[in-house]
């Protein structure tokens, strides 16, 4: 008996997200930076991943992992992804600090 790809990746897809509420940020393990959560299509599931889609290393999306912690990635900022644990940290016009 076979099963597609995606039969085979749907549960293990479906326990990574939940894993997340919905104001969680994410971090790779092994890392200290902490990123805003999206859900990315992989091979044809939807799993929880950077935001600012930087490379996980391997094929693992199980490696990304639930924090409350504030979003640092400079990545994720500078898109406007501050992530939700902070009502103070929401996206919208950046501030421009203007000499003249």
């Amino acid at each position: 008996m076979s099963t597609s790809l995606h039969d085979t990746l749907a549960g293990p897809a479906a326990d990574a997200r939940s894993r997340f509420a919905r104001d969680d940020n994410g971090y790779l393990q092994g890392s200290t930076v902490v990123h805003a959560v999206r859900l990315q299509d992989w091979l044809g599931v939807s799993v929880p991943g950077p935001g600012c889609h930087v490379g996980t290393g391997g094929w693992d999306f199980t490696r990304f992992k639930p924090t409350r912690s504030p979003v640092d990635c400079g990545r994720c900022a500078k898109s406007g992804m501050r992530g939700t644990t902070d009502d103070t940290d929401k996206p919208g016009q950046l501030a421009l600090d203007l000499h003249t």
